[in-house]
């Protein structure tokens, strides 16, 4: 299997992984494990994910728990796959983020001031001022 982007993005992040994790550093140097089996299982993953479908979307964070998940586990049996994935990632692996829900703010309704109501003497002086007469033109 030719290393592809996909590839190189998931074990850049556990190399990155097995540099910060002790204890996942020794798992991910299991014997019997390899990234193109690695891949092969997250293709699995994905496919049952799909139920069937042609496509589906994995965010990066399970794609990655999948990954370690694969390294963790001995007795994962993997069938070959043929899939095709498109990657849309950042050109840098990153740690998946976990990002708090956003809190909503809601604006304050515009309070307006309140009209004040004209007298019946103003009412008469704007309908005079706009009344036209004929010795006027």
């Amino acid at each position: 299997m030719s290393s592809s982007n996909f590839e190189t993005t998931i074990q850049a992040y556990l190399e990155n992984r097995a540099k910060t994790d002790s204890l996942f550093a020794e798992t991910y140097r299991k014997a019997n494990k390899s990234i193109e089996e690695c891949i092969k299982y997250i293709y699995s993953k994905a496919r049952k994910l799909a139920k069937g479908g042609n496509a589906v979307g994995v965010d990066d964070a399970t794609v990655y728990g999948w990954a370690v998940h694969y390294y963790d586990e001995d007795d994962i049996k993997v069938k070959d796959v043929k899939e095709r994935v498109e990657v849309v990632a950042p050109t840098t692996v990153q740690e998946p983020v976990v990002q708090e829900p956003v809190k909503e703010e809601k604006p304050e309704p515009v309070k307006q001031k309140s009209a004040r109501k004209k007298t019946k003497q103003e009412l008469q002086k704007i309908f005079d001022s706009r009344q036209l007469s004929l010795f006027d033109m």
